[in-house]
């Protein structure tokens, strides 16, 4: 009898490792490159950017950050800049929460942060957004939900 159990033991220990690794290899490497309330030049939706759109995105100039001639594209992050639009007080904002590769997609989770109702806040318009960084290896497409499920975008590259 203990050694059916071992057994039994043995193969639910075998399962859950195996579990985890597939869980792994769906896991998606993803940073925040810029969190801001101020965006400039951004249309609600998804916009592939690269270092230089990220500088005029927060109303600036990056020194430094052109790339060599010489560098590999390959050896990039991809950028998108999620967006939804002008929003009329300073409380909306973007968490990110997770990433996944699926298919050669990424399926991207944030979480969209509205003002507490009743909140006093200032009456000025402000335009949030969020830029990710992802390994571009495989990837065709980059979706982006909310935390609700509504879909913030897609991108096709």
């Amino acid at each position: 009898m203990t050694s059916r159990l071992d057994a039994c033991a043995g193969l639910a220990a075998l399962l859950v490792l195996a579990g985890g690794c597939a869980e792994d290899a769906a896991t998606l490497n993803v940073t925040t490159v810029l969190n801001y309330n101020q965006c400039q030049g951004l249309e609600p939706g998804l916009t592939s950017v690269d270092y230089e759109a990220v500088a005029g995105i927060r109303g600036g100039t990056l020194l430094g950050m052109t790339q060599p001639d010489d560098a590999d594209p390959d050896d990039d992050l991809l950028l998108v800049a999620i967006s939804r639009g002008q929003q009329p007080t300073p409380g909306y904002g973007f968490t990110l929460e997770e990433a996944r590769r699926e298919d050669g997609t990424a399926l991207v989770s944030v979480r969209w942060k509205t003002p507490e109702p009743g909140a006093v806040l200032a009456q000025m318009m402000t335009h949030p957004c969020l830029v990710i960084g992802l390994e571009p290896e495989g990837l065709t497409r980059v979706e982006v939900v909310d935390q609700t499920g509504v879909s913030l975008g897609t991108l096709d590259l």
